[in-house]
């Protein structure tokens, strides 16, 4: 599929030291990473934001190298060079934040705080619980105050989509694909959020494709 920035993405990377070189000259973030993982939606985050990346296909043999420990210290994916072609970034809550940096959407300390607390949440709270309960948890618990807050606005953090929508709107998506998981009806706020993001082309190209 064609994502912006994206440059020989569907291929391994052919050498531990081309990996590193060729994100260290690139000027954009490069992602490391592979389809069916959280990879996706570090590249939908990209692609809503409009931040240019390139994206680089990684086998087992170079998870393990020196050189991409040098980006993720446990040699797991996602990873990221920064747009510097220096600064290793890992975990993908902190991908997404960085993200929404480069794209400038997150101005004030205000409302990278804002923003922060919904990716975090999406990656510590919520995932953790639909993955242990294989998407059989309170639903009730879980996303009764989420309809709540979409009761009185389209996303979650006002009128406008942003980097919180991203993050809880791709693990719920990930419990729907892996567990059968069901919005309950009584939350029609949240089924509405769903809705509306089941029908954006970038998330289409990415979590709903990949």
């Amino acid at each position: 599929r064609a994502l912006a920035g994206r440059s020989h993405a569907s291929r391994p990377a052919p050498a531990r030291r081309a990996l590193v070189t060729r994100a260290a000259e690139a000027g954009v973030p490069t992602i490391f990473g592979a389809p069916g993982s959280r990879t996706q939606i570090v590249e939908w985050a990209c692609l809503e934001l409009g931040v240019e990346f390139k994206s680089v296909t990684l086998n087992r043999a170079i998870m393990k190298s020196a050189e991409y420990r040098a980006v993720h210290p446990f040699g797991k994916i996602p990873g990221m060079k920064a747009a510097d072609g220096e600064t290793g970034i890992f975990e993908s809550g902190a991908l997404m934040l960085y993200v929404a940096d480069l794209s400038g959407s997150l101005d004030t300390p205000e409302k990278r705080g804002a923003a922060a607390s919904w990716v975090i949440w999406a990656n510590a709270t919520m995932w953790p619980a639909l993955e242990a309960s294989r998407g059989q948890c309170d639903m009730e618990a879980l996303f009764g105050p989420v309809d709540a807050i979409l009761g009185n606005q389209n996303w979650l953090l006002g009128e406008d989509f942003s980097i919180a929508d991203v993050a809880v709107g791709a693990y719920i998506k990930y419990g729907q694909m892996f567990f059968g998981m069901r919005v309950p009806k009584t939350m029609p706020n949240l089924t509405r959020f769903m809705a509306d993001i089941e029908q954006r082309d970038a998330f289409k190209s990415t979590v709903a494709g990949g």
